[in-house]
């Protein structure tokens, strides 16, 4: 548990620890004393009593009764090592041998050293099989070692201009029109106002302190309300919208009396917050703090342990009525609360509750938690993970009203104390960079043109050069479609799509763009003729739409379009075959939509034979820049004879020009 619950909640956090009667002779009134200590959470001053204890005791399973308690002292002082040393002592007790090693294990899981936790709970199991409690915690950290492998858009680091060598944290701000007021707790050694220290830490009490932004966005060096704060504890504060007042949970001892902590109201008068007021929630013995208002102002929300709860500290919230005044509370009901401790709630404007709790499952102490209505109007929590959450305690967080960023606190590992880390959200960023280069060099190919076109009407042009390595860069908006094109003289225009609307994170698109020269034949795969025959299947159909979509790609485009058979037959024969199977072509892409005036159609017969430019895996036989012609076939064996004489039965184009001028018609 946080040093800051300890110090804020005195009365709100009673201990839930085993505690045996121990009967040491002679030790009597010094063991009395340490366990009165430690029974009022004065764990500090406890430690120092048990330890001068354990040298006296010759009884084994005594002396292992008060190494647990040093324990759980430490444990709650956040000495997760010391608290380690002494746990692993008290096992030699077989009453605590199964609170050792679970708390063994919660002191590594807290020091984010989850898979040593896991193998101290397993111990657990070894003792106590199928235990609910152990089983949860060891989900906890399975699941915290998968939170961290995840990835977050927020970005938490700690806060180094006010942060201070002692305790800092649950921070508030007064947002003045970009130059922000911070209010927080600090325990700082050399400004808070009382000179007292805790039993429970032999720390301080706590403080109010403010830091403000000016006009170069730094802040100033913390200073403290002393306007407000007393020789006890301040903190756990919040400011209205409009600035005026100001909430926070106030700790009073007196000798006698039993007084909890209870939420005050501070005004602002000439710049000086002044006439703090019990809002007189519940009786001065029930402990309250935590204060949290609606956006509206007219909801309180509040920690307490008071009577009706679910188990530890339950977030609870009160109405402002129509006099003015707070009715009775009312707690939040189970689905926030649980047997555990929910502590810290705020508000954000747009109604989301976050709040820290130690439920399950957890990374660490405590977790910051969110809490939002859904469609049936039930509440729905969900652990808001890393970078909110960490091995350690994560609390007192603070959200600006209509922006992606914050405040909160945490004493993980990159904290000696408890320090105030801010969070936020960056935009996101997006960019569309890459090359462009030849389809068959696979050379960067010089002085092409990339044309940017977005869904939101934008067109942003980029020249490629050798020199540059032929790369462009955009940057690319959120939410967004965009289409590219690009074009170089003696190329098919390249294009191509990419889309920003669902992604979460930043993310570079990376293109190699290929582009083919315009200066060679070009085959059209597997268009097909029934025997002897000119019309096209349906098959062929679907594959001479990537041509048509090629053409208009590329509007100015005029080609040749040449159809060759085999040798089978007469040579008249074949040259009318291809003849008519090129008619057929060009006018199944006159019938797209391709202008007549672009398309030269030419059958060739068996005139021209195929030329092997390449190596065939599946005909490692055709070896390249063989001709497939009469003499050539008339060699092979009939089935290489067959695959020869399908080859030379093709459909080819050819760019002719690219200064075909659309007709106006």
């Amino acid at each position: 548990m946080s040093k800051l619950l300890l110090k804020i909640l005195i009365l709100l956090i009673p201990i839930s620890l085993i505690i045996g009667t121990t009967q040491v002779y002679g030790q009597e009134k010094r063991l009395k004393k340490a366990n009165e200590l430690y029974e009022n959470e004065e764990f500090y001053l406890a430690i120092q009593a048990y330890q001068s204890l354990t040298r006296k005791i010759k009884d084994r399973n005594e002396r292992a009764e008060i190494y647990f308690k040093i324990g759980e002292c430490y444990f709650n002082i956040n000495d997760y090592r010391k608290a380690r040393t002494n746990y692993r002592r008290a096992r030699r007790n077989s009453e605590y041998e199964f609170m050792a090693y679970y708390k063994t294990g919660l002191c590594m899981k807290l020091s984010g050293n989850y898979d040593d936790a896991i193998a101290q709970f397993e111990e657990c199991l070894s003792l106590e099989p199928n235990d609910s409690t152990v089983l949860l915690a060891i989900e906890s950290c399975e699941l915290s070692l998968q939170w961290i492998e995840e990835r977050s858009r927020f970005t938490a680091d700690k806060v180094k201009d006010f942060n201070s060598r002692e305790n800092d944290f649950c921070p508030t701000v007064d947002e003045k029109d970009g130059y922000p007021h911070i209010y927080f707790s600090s325990t700082n050694k050399k400004t808070a106002k009382g000179k007292k220290t805790s039993g429970i830490t032999g720390e301080k009490f706590a403080d109010l302190f403010v830091s403000k932004m000016d006009r170069q966005h730094n802040w100033s060096e913390p200073e403290p309300l002393d306007s407000l704060n007393t020789i006890f504890d301040e903190g756990a504060a919040l400011i209205t919208n409009d600035g005026r007042e100001l909430y926070y949970t106030s700790c009073v001892k007196e000798k006698g009396k039993d007084k909890g902590c209870q939420i005050l109201k501070a005004s602002r008068v000439d710049g000086i917050w002044m006439n703090p007021e019990n809002l007189g929630i519940v009786g001065d013995s029930i402990s309250i703090g935590h204060p949290a208002l609606s956006p509206d102002g007219e909801v309180l929300y509040f920690s307490s342990r008071k009577t009706g709860g679910f188990g530890g500290a339950d977030i609870w919230y009160t109405k402002k009525g129509d006099d003015g005044n707070w009715e009775r509370p009312r707690n939040m009901g189970p689905t926030i609360n649980t047997k555990g401790d929910e502590l810290f709630p705020f508000v954000r404007a747009d109604g989301t509750i976050y709040f820290s709790s130690d439920r399950h499952p957890s990374m660490g102490g405590l977790d910051i938690f969110k809490a939002y209505k859904n469609d049936d109007n039930k509440w729905v929590v969900v652990n808001m993970k890393p970078p909110f959450n960490s091995e350690g305690n994560d609390f007192g967080l603070y959200y600006f009203a209509n922006e992606e960023k914050g405040f909160f606190t945490s004493d993980r590992r990159t904290s000696k104390q408890e320090d105030i880390y801010y969070f936020e959200k960056p935009p996101l960023n997006f960019a569309f960079e890459g090359t462009v280069k030849d389809f068959d060099t696979e050379n960067i190919i010089d002085s092409a043109v990339v044309v940017l076109y977005g869904s939101d009407g934008t067109m942003f042009y980029d020249t490629v050069f050798i020199e540059d390595e032929g790369s462009f860069n955009f940057k690319l908006k959120s939410n967004t479609d965009y289409v590219y094109a690009v074009y170089k003289s003696g190329y098919f225009n390249g294009k191509g799509r990419l889309t920003t609307d669902t992604l979460d994170f930043d993310y570079i698109f990376e293109e190699e763009v290929f582009l083919e020269t315009t200066n060679k034949t070009f085959e059209i795969q597997n268009i097909e003729f029934e025997f002897a025959k000119w019309d096209l299947t349906e098959q062929s159909m679907i594959n001479l739409n990537e041509l048509i979509q090629l053409l208009r790609d590329n509007p100015h485009l005029i080609i040749e379009l040449s159809a060759h058979t085999d040798m089978i037959g007469t040579e008249q024969d074949n040259i009318e075959l291809s003849e008519k199977r090129i008619k057929s072509v060009v006018d199944y892409l006159e019938q797209k939509g391709i202008p007549g005036g672009r398309l030269v159609g030419k059958g060739y017969g068996e005139s021209k034979p195929k030329i092997i430019t390449k190596k065939y895996d599946e005909y490692p036989w055709l070896e390249k820049n063989t001709v497939l012609d009469e003499d050539y076939i008339l060699d092979l064996d009939k089935e290489k004879q067959e695959i020869a004489n399908q080859m030379n039965r093709r459909i080819e184009f050819k760019v002719l020009s690219n200064d075909y001028t659309p007709s106006l018609d």
